[in-house]
């Protein structure tokens, strides 16, 4: 899944259960990211970084955790839903960073080769 998929997945879930109104709400507040962030994005053709991933997994986990403490029915299926959330963008965080690690192990090869 990419990180704007998932990234707008949860934003529906949340804006649907009514913790957010806006995009730009949801990027600021859960992702710690402006609104010219998302402009940029869109402009440039770019996905979410893994910091603003890694920020908004947190904060998902965090939620998660406070909702399983309500002991209601209602509260611990949305904790399961962040935690859920939460464990696909650790997910793509570490298939982001395998990704770089590995290329940059490749180009050190070519590198050594030639």
């Amino acid at each position: 899944m990419e990180n704007q998929t998932a990234l707008n997945e949860i934003f529906n879930t949340l804006s649907n259960i009514g913790i957010v109104d806006t995009k730009r709400e949801f990027y600021e507040d859960w992702l710690n990211r402006s609104e010219g962030y998302v402009r940029y994005l869109k402009h440039a053709n770019k996905q979410p970084s893994t910091d603003a991933l890694a920020v908004c997994s947190s904060k998902l986990k965090h939620y998660s955790k406070l909702l399983q403490q309500k002991n209601t029915t209602q509260m611990t299926e949305l904790a399961s839903v962040f935690a859920n959330y939460s464990s696909k963008l650790d997910l793509i965080i570490c298939d982001n960073s395998t990704s770089k690690w590995m290329r940059l192990m490749e180009d050190k090869a070519k590198a050594t080769v030639h």
